[in-house]
């Protein structure tokens, strides 16, 4: 059968799930066991569940030996179980949304596929949203993020089908979705996991659709007792195990201070997210236009919740005062299966005159690469190492953006043709190989990994010391704890200590943005954001019957490139 007859054969349903686990293979597995994990929320969330592993918990997650309140426990229940399968290692602590981006996009297949009646659009759906460029940075990373997103896209195809389709049973599978979903939602992230699916459902009946709703169908007492006892049956013990300090921290600052100050020092931009959402969902948010357009000409029940469901966050997050690309992604699920369900309604005119965001953008972003590329060339950087670094950043997004953006066009113009399905499988490959060549890359210019490998296997009374430089990814890398600040006096103090101990103080660093402000004549060349290297050359000289080693490389935390010094005394 060629490419172009299996496209158009409604069998193809059959075959949706394991094409998409083949995409989803090829595009999340390549680097996500070699890509060290970066500072700061992954290792912090890696090695919490390390920790309530040695502990013998499940309630409590730890971090460096204090608390760790930032989020429920289901991400690192999830990873527990990968731990026992695969080891402690990145592979294992990324798995949980690897697995989550997949059963998200045959969520969306399975309501493209419902919506239309077409397991084209349902495989277009899934393929879309594991294509799409926040999918791909979130679904490899070792956060909360995809599982409840995941969750909260079951959550919305119950309201769907409970709410719209007449043939719903009281007790049926779409209401145990539903609720079990807003259950184990709040376990993974919180509170959004029902704020989504609510103010969508305001947004659906009062703005939207303006239209009675049966909702005797959601059977909202039961239900709500169900998804509350799932939460109390953590919430519980977590708060009086701790004395309320998990409600305090976890909620009062993680949820309600970040919406009211700015985290970690960002600025609060005006509007941010109408402009991240293109950058997220590209190359698919170049087709916004026909997705508008076809949303308007099939203005249904089912079309105007996803249009409630995509703006929900959106709304949420828009005076939110901490503003990351990410917080908006649960909305983006709904974006993938309106964009399905236009490419379904599209006409042979509609398919030839593509929209010039879709268009042009690949030709713009080339542009913008080709500068990229020529900035490299001319770049006095004399490490051979961040060289080659920067040139596999550079050829990675070369294949996602470029080469991403050029099949998009090219598949919903003309569908799986098999030119087509040529360009899509050296896109693929392409990817593959430069991201397991990024994964390598970066790991051999980890500072953690590196310092591990030197300090080696440490006794329970061995002393670790972050003077300068503090990123958590230290714990993991070296399963023990440490203690970090600022104060590089205090390596002088810890020397003189008999060990054994380790300790690392930052020596120099070289940030992106003093090497953009020396471009702009704003900076003096060559100038280093840090320099402490003669306080630590004069530590070194001190340091008598100790072990010294300047280590280098990519901090991904600050996107810097730096040097630390190390001192081991055993």
């Amino acid at each position: 059968m060629s490419a172009s007859s299996f496209w158009n054969d409604p069998r193809c349903q059959r075959h949706s799930w394991w094409l998409l686990l083949v995409l989803a293979l090829l595009l999340y597995l390549p680097g996500t066991a070699t890509i060290p994990l970066m500072d700061r929320d992954e290792p912090r969330f890696a090695h919490a569940t390390v920790e309530m592993m040695q502990r013998g918990t499940w309630t409590i997650p730890y971090f460096n030996g204090d608390y760790r309140f930032d989020k429920p426990p289901l991400t690192y229940w999830w990873m527990r179980l990968h731990y026992a399968l695969l080891g402690v290692n990145e592979l294992a602590a990324r798995l949980h949304s690897v697995v989550a981006v997949y059963l998200t996009a045959l969520v969306m297949a399975g309501m493209a596929c419902r919506l239309v009646q077409d397991s084209r659009a349902g495989l277009l759906a899934g393929a879309a949203w594991l294509t799409s460029l926040q999918s791909l940075v979130h679904g490899r990373l070792c956060v909360a993020d995809m599982p409840m997103i995941l969750l909260v896209a079951l959550a919305c195809r119950a309201l769907v089908e409970l709410l719209t389709e007449p043939s719903s049973q009281r007790w049926g599978g779409w209401f145990w979705c539903l609720w079990l979903s807003l259950g184990a939602g709040f376990l993974a992230k919180g509170p959004i996991a029902w704020f989504v699916p609510l103010l969508a459902l305001i947004l659906w009946r009062w703005v939207f659709w303006r239209k009675p709703l049966p909702w005797a169908r959601l059977q909202l007492l039961p239900g709500f007792c169900i998804a509350l006892a799932m939460v109390a049956a953590w919430g519980v013990p977590a708060l009086m195990e701790t004395n309320g300090a998990f409600w305090k921290t976890g909620m009062g600052e993680h949820v309600v201070k970040r919406g009211t100050d700015v985290f970690n020092g960002r600025k609060f931009v005006p509007g941010y997210y109408l402009l991240t959402t293109w950058l997220s969902l590209f190359p698919w948010m170049g087709f916004a236009l026909p997705v508008w357009c076809s949303l308007r000409a099939n203005w249904t029940a089912q079309t105007s919740f996803l249009a409630a469901w995509f703006l929900a966050p959106q709304i949420i997050f828009f005076f939110y005062a901490t503003q990351l690309p990410h917080y908006v992604m649960p909305g983006y699920p709904a974006f993938i299966v309106l964009l399905a369900l236009a490419w379904r309604h599209r006409t042979p005119e509609d398919a030839a005159k593509l929209p010039g965001a879709a268009k042009w953008l690949p030709f713009a972003l080339s542009a913008l690469l080709l500068a990229g590329w020529g900035f490299l060339v001319a770049m006095p950087i004399s490490n051979a190492g961040v060289r080659t670094l920067l040139c596999s950043a550079l050829l990675l997004l070369t294949c996602v953006l470029v080469l991403g953006g050029f099949v998009a066009a090219a598949v919903w113009k003309q569908g799986l043709t098999h030119r087509n399905l040529a360009l899509t499988c050296l896109t693929l490959l392409l990817t593959s190989a430069s991201l397991s060549h990024l994964g390598s890359q970066l790991r051999a210019t980890s500072i953690p990994v590196q310092v591990a490998a030197e300090i080696g296997p440490t006794s329970p009374d061995t002393a670790l010391h972050g003077c300068g430089y503090t990123e958590p990814s230290l714990v993991f890398y070296t399963d023990h704890q440490w203690l970090f600040t600022d104060d590089l006096s205090s390596a002088k103090t810890v020397l003189q200590k008999p060990g054994p101990h380790a300790v690392v103080m930052l020596r120099r660093e070289w940030t992106l943005d003093r090497w953009f402000k020396a471009l702009l004549g704003t900076a003096p060349k060559g100038q280093t954001a840090k320099d402490n290297m003669a306080l630590a050359d004069t530590l070194k000289s001190e340091s008598s019957g100790t072990k010294t080693q300047t280590i280098e490389g990519f901090n991904m935390a600050r996107f810097s490139w730096a040097e630390v010094q190390l001192f081991i005394k055993r």
